[in-house]
């Protein structure tokens, strides 16, 4: 669905009666007891002319609004309320880490929201208004709006840790290159949205405490709701990063293992050939007094000698337990299971 390119993509007014009220049947002034929903696009060049010209909203509200740098806030300007929350970026081409701004403006009968990229939840309010879910007021409807963000952050998580999950299994069954690549990105991830939902509860929070103070009692509870999913998802995601700590740990060790055991087989064979190479060398020698070296029988006598240090260093190494009875455990790592069928 292709968005319009207007300041001010869609206007709504919300009768408890009538239902949504659209195009020519909306009224241009709402009555009391209706709800009007102005949708902005806060990067339209005409929005602040837009916002300036509707009643009670100065410029230091505006300059709010379409500020470029935000973060999560419910802020009070005398009887109206400025909010600011993030959401998932569901849009094509673009990462759902990079949680997009939705700022609200309430007062009495009006409801004003603003977004830069196209934001899913809004469009879910919008679908649930055509299936005649009408909100009883403002404050229903903005409760609403962080209701499907909030959801959506929850998908979101679900996904990351979905993919932790594999993530953990493959680092214990068949550990690659590819996970730690995996694996920081979903640390990464599990960072940022704690940054975004950690000022996110406290605005919430705010929100919650506010409606109270105003006697939304029905709307103070649906706010709750929103708060413990938010506390919820900011506690999945300290656990996220706990366990991507030790799933890193638990790869870096594994990968230190199989280092050593190489190094140990390396080493192993440089000592192996030392003694062979030195008798060799020393026999290579390009001067006089080489013993044997007139004998037609010097260089098999040389052989055998060799072969038999091969076996005096093989028969040393395995007292000392270098060498294993079975070589496979040098280059693989067997799974504990198959040793105990039970």
């Amino acid at each position: 669905m292709t968005e319009p390119q207007n300041a001010l993509v869609r206007r709504l007014v919300i009768s408890p009666e009538g239902g949504v009220l659209e195009g020519e049947n909306q009224p241009a002034q709402p009555t009391e007891g209706m709800i009007e929903w102005l949708h902005f696009d806060r990067s339209h060049p005409d929005t602040r002319s837009l916002l300036l010209a509707l009643p009670g909203i100065d410029d230091l509200a505006v300059d709010a609004l379409l500020a470029d740098e935000t973060r999560p806030r419910c802020s009070t300007f005398t009887n109206d309320v400025l909010l600011n929350f993030r959401g998932i970026n569901l849009n094509p081409g673009m990462q759902q880490d990079e949680m997009i701004s939705l700022r609200i403006w309430v007062s009495e009968g009006r409801v004003i929201s603003l977004r830069k990229y196209r934001i899913f939840a809004v469009h879910d309010v919008l679908a649930e208004l055509d299936n005649q879910q009408i909100p009883g007021s403002e404050y229903h409807l903005v409760n609403r709006l962080v209701w499907h963000l909030t959801r959506k952050i929850g998908d979101s998580l679900s996904i990351l840790t979905e993919e932790l999950d594999e993530i953990e299994e493959s680092v214990v069954l068949e550990p690659d290159e590819t996970l730690r690549a995996r694996l920081v990105e979903a640390r990464r991830q599990a960072i940022v949205l704690r940054r975004y939902l950690a000022p996110q509860r406290d605005a919430l929070t705010r929100w919650t405490e506010l409606q109270a103070e105003r006697g939304k009692s029905t709307e103070r509870e649906q706010s709750r709701e929103n708060v413990d999913s938010v506390v919820r998802y900011i506690e999945d995601l300290d656990s996220l990063r706990d366990r991507s700590a030790i799933v890193q740990d638990t790869y870096l060790a594994l990968l230190s293992d199989r280092l050593n055991r190489n190094m140990f087989l390396l080493a192993i064979l440089s000592a192996f050939f030392l003694p062979l190479g030195f008798i060799t060398g020393l026999l290579g020698v390009n001067v006089g007094g080489i013993p044997g070296a007139e004998s037609d029988w010097s260089f098999a006598i040389l052989c055998v000698a060799l072969l038999g240090l091969c076996g005096v260093q093989a028969w040393l190494f395995s007292k000392l337990g270098w060498i294993k009875r079975s070589s496979s455990r040098i280059f693989t790592r067997t799974n504990p299971d198959q040793d105990n069928p039970t």
